[in-house]
């Protein structure tokens, strides 16, 4: 079973350093690199509310979630896929709300964001899973961080956030 939201708001491992370290290559490799981790639900909420100002990484996520969705299609019906995708999110929904909860959780909007957060990477690493992509792709290192306890944020102002 994962960890699921287990090590939010606490300081990163040196393993943990290496999995960001690794997905800001693969996000923005001309980036410098900042990572900021965020201590508090609230932070994380407000973090995500300053980044609907501002796309650029949700648009970024978009287009290659479709690139990868057009490359699994052709592998198999669209029905399935969605299949697929249902059966996932049935799956986590129940231990990704209780895990949200033991660790603090308590505000709604939180819950709700958090849980779209992780669906969604969820969702994310199994179209890069079905079309073959590497354990270094996005998606992928983006969900394993996920399943290591983390809430990867985003990349935004040119800094990768995480709580």
């Amino acid at each position: 079973m994962s960890g699921w939201f287990a090590r939010v708001g606490l300081p990163l491992s040196r393993d943990e350093q290496a999995a960001v370290g690794g997905l800001i290559d693969s996000v923005a490799p001309q980036a410098s690199g900042e990572v900021t981790l965020l201590t508090s639900w609230q932070d994380a909420l407000q973090f995500l509310r300053a980044c609907e100002l501002d796309p650029t990484w949700w648009d970024q996520e978009e287009r290659e979630r479709e690139w990868l969705w057009t490359r699994v299609a052709e592998l198999q019906t669209e029905s399935t896929l969605l299949q697929a995708m249902a059966a996932l999110q049935e799956r986590l929904d129940a231990q990704v709300r209780a895990a949200l909860i033991a660790a603090g959780a308590k505000d709604p909007a939180v819950i709700g964001e958090a849980m779209g957060s992780m669906l969604l990477a969820a969702q994310q690493n199994a179209l890069a899973e079905l079309a073959g992509e590497p354990p270094e792709h996005r998606f992928r290192r983006k969900f394993a961080l996920f399943e290591g306890g983390r809430w990867p944020l985003g990349y935004h102002a040119a800094r990768f956030v995480l709580f």
